[in-house]
């Protein structure tokens, strides 16, 4: 069967500015009538229609590329690359059932496709269906370890279902190959993050505190970072630590209720009890059910309010 022609299953291009966009506009129109020309000399053409649908496709013109495919099909009923090319445009007009559909006639017909694979592994995953569509990511990498967009699917996927070892894996593979790639600073920061929780809620402190330092690296998700760093020196009994990161989660979220009242603790702690009142009275104001100091002072906010 020919290969080469397969749809590219990656994150979309970024917009265009001005001139550029412009100019990729033409290009991409320019393609769709060098591939419809083509089409027209030879309609029975199984291979020529998919590259007509992959123009198509590419201006972002689904419907068309789709009656391409399903036309080449008709000429051609045992051509998983169509298959899979159809199956892609489906999952682009929120087609489900039928993207799978084709998804698993293309690896039927070559269970090596791995765009066949990674297609239908995100898709699954995005449904909702994350253990099977983990399994078929988790065979992509293993026919193509280079394939990014489906280590990155793979972590996104093992960080839903809560295991953010194999999250933290996955991510930091992609992030040391291609740190630019697009999402994988805040999905890698997030994972050291839930990593870092875990490990405080399982009473290790000082393993979580590292995670956090990391998760603070990427500059993601800054004023809860912060806070769980302090409640992280609180566990190890570093109270100047532990005030740091707290005022520093206050700069950065002056209604972050938890950092504000492990700060007016730590105050108390070290006998600055006036200075703790101020922030107690800011907790209570910010949560009416507290409705005095003293219920604001005998509230408990840990780690717990992050892994909710």
């Amino acid at each position: 069967m020919r290969r080469g022609i397969l749809i590219a299953f990656l994150l979309p291009l970024l917009a265009l500015p001005g001139v550029a966009k412009e100019r990729y506009n033409v290009w991409a129109k320019e393609k769709i009538r060098y591939q419809h020309d083509r089409v027209n000399q030879d309609p029975y053409n199984a291979q020529l229609r998919v590259l007509l649908a992959n123009a198509y496709y590419g201006d972002g013109k689904h419907y068309d590329a789709a009656a391409q495919l399903e036309k080449a099909l008709e000429l051609e009923d045992n051509y998983p690359e169509a298959h899979c090319n159809l199956g892609i445009v489906r999952q682009a007009q929120s087609m489900v059932v039928d993207a799978e559909v084709h998804f698993r006639a293309a690896l039927a017909m070559d269970s090596t496709l791995v765009d066949a694979m990674a297609g239908l592994g995100t898709m699954l995953c995005e449904n909702g269906r994350r253990a099977e569509g983990i399994q078929f990511l988790e065979r992509t990498l293993a026919h193509e370890a280079g394939r990014d967009d489906a280590r990155f699917n793979l972590g996104v996927a093992y960080h839903k279902v809560g295991d953010f070892r194999r999250a933290t894996k996955h991510l930091e593979h992609l992030f040391q190959r291609y740190p630019g790639y697009p999402g994988v600073d805040h999905g890698l920061s997030q994972a050291y993050f839930a990593r870092g929780l875990t490990l405080l809620q399982a009473r290790k402190p000082a393993v979580a505190l590292d995670f956090f330092l990391k998760s603070e690296e990427l500059g993601k998700d800054a004023a809860n970072i912060h806070y769980a760093e302090g409640l992280a020196h609180l566990r190890l009994e570093d109270l100047a630590a532990a005030e740091v990161a707290f005022i520093t989660a206050v700069g950065l979220d002056e209604d972050h209720v938890p950092a504000l009242h492990n700060l007016a603790h730590v105050l108390d702690l070290t006998g600055r009890t006036e200075d703790a009142v101020v922030y107690y009275r800011r907790v209570s104001e910010l949560t009416p059910h507290l409705d005095t100091i003293e219920a604001a002072r005998d509230a408990t906010y840990d780690e717990q309010i992050l892994l909710d």
